[in-house]
């Protein structure tokens, strides 16, 4: 099965490479910061709320922010459905419109299947996403949402390096590469961006961890022309509460 992994993982790289080829890409460096949480309500049901920040030429200019809850059931140990909904504003630089940001809503669906292999973790993440992005014209926001569609397919594999399992005080691993496709009326370029990303983790807690990664993102506009490969350097955080009420002990008789 890691072996499946690795090649679909290698075939995404290729695919991305292939497209890199393209002249006239806009390149970029990117800094995202990331916060997850998770709330644990019952064995089966937890909340999920993500925050984003992303700045290009580094720390120089903002790109993008946006706000996801949601809510998540684990059908079992290896797999679990999500749903949510997302807000994101996101500057029109790539449009020549250095000073509008255009807000965003989406609906988005997701479904997580983890493998294991040795020590190695695997899991496969399928997404949905409803966007509603607000009208706009040249760089003047107007009333209205266009609405289109994204689906992909992430493959995130960790591996533990001091402990056979990640768990409290475990240095950690991580390679990932996730593909996007978008269709809908107003969609010209179905191929929408790939992300590959490798990087290192360290548990300190049960509940608390923190990755350092370094992403590279190629893409294109959805109904534009313009093309871009962005060196991403990301820092994310997350978070686990057990929020679950914990059995009393009987008294001893």
């Amino acid at each position: 099965m890691l072996r499946k992994g690795f090649l679909i993982l290698l075939i995404l790289i290729a695919a991305a490479a292939s497209h890199a080829q393209t002249k006239n890409v806009y390149s970029d460096n990117m800094v995202w910061t990331q916060y997850f949480f998770r709330g644990q309500l019952s064995s089966r049901w937890f909340l999920h709320l993500d925050l984003g920040y992303r700045t290009r030429d580094y720390v120089n200019k903002e790109s993008q922010y946006f706000i996801r809850p949601g809510v998540l059931y684990q059908i079992s140990p290896k797999v679990n459905i999500q749903a949510g909904y997302a807000y994101f504003n996101t500057n029109q630089f790539l449009s020549g419109y250095e000073d509008v940001m255009r807000p965003e809503h989406r609906l988005y669906q997701r479904l997580t299947v983890i493998q294991r292999a040795g020590r190695f973790e695997i899991r496969n993440r399928y997404r949905l996403e409803e966007r509603f992005n607000q009208n706009i014209s040249k760089g003047v926001l107007l009333d209205g949402y266009t609405p289109s569609f994204r689906v992909g397919y992430q493959i995130y594999i960790s591996c533990p390096i001091n402990n056979t399992t990640i768990k409290e005080g475990t240095l950690f691993a991580i390679l990932s590469d996730e593909l996007f496709v978008s269709f809908g009326k107003k969609v010209f370029n179905n191929f929408d961006q790939n992300r590959f990303a490798a990087g290192l983790g360290y548990q300190f807690t049960k509940g608390f961890g923190a990755t350092l990664y370094y992403q590279y993102i190629y893409g294109q506009q959805a109904t534009g022309t313009q093309l871009y490969a962005y060196n991403a350097y990301c820092i994310s955080l997350s978070q686990t509460i057990d929020f679950r009420k914990k059995e009393l002990s009987s008294p001893s008789k």
